[in-house]
């Protein structure tokens, strides 16, 4: 938990919030639950609130929006995690997909965001989905 005195701290390190906002193309190898999907996006965002909470660092918001033939959106401001999905998803196997990512987080720079949501995501990818990602 952080408290009242990391947050003022983290006001004072960097004024402006660091945004990461970025769009991707996933092309899969093969069709894949969306499930799996969906467990690799919620760990991302666990992963980047945990690097923001051991940093004293204050998220402002994660949004992550995955748009194919189905839709998935998940968002948080630092707590719990919010997810909806269009009627089919759960159903749904995919091979390709557009994947829209945004963070905002107080009290860090706009590189060392980077840096991090980065190389999360692509950890949290290679994790949940093995050699299926292509160029990713």
């Amino acid at each position: 938990m952080v408290s009242d005195q990391d947050l003022l701290k983290c006001s004072t390190k960097h004024s402006e919030p660091a945004i990461f906002s970025e769009t991707y193309s996933l092309a899969l190898l093969e069709k894949v639950k969306s499930e799996r999907v969906t467990q690799a996006l919620t760990q991302w965002i666990e992963e980047i609130r945990d690097w923001t909470s051991a940093k004293a660092y204050f998220v402002g918001h994660i949004k992550v929006f995955v748009e194919g033939q189905e839709n998935l959106w998940l968002s948080s401001t630092g707590r719990r995690i919010s997810c909806q999905q269009s009627q089919g998803w759960s159903e749904w196997s995919l091979d390709s997909a557009t994947l829209c990512v945004t963070v905002i987080v107080f009290g860090t720079t706009k590189e060392a965001l980077q840096v991090t949501a980065e190389e999360s995501l692509k950890t949290c990818f290679k994790t949940s989905l093995p050699n299926m990602i292509n160029g990713f």
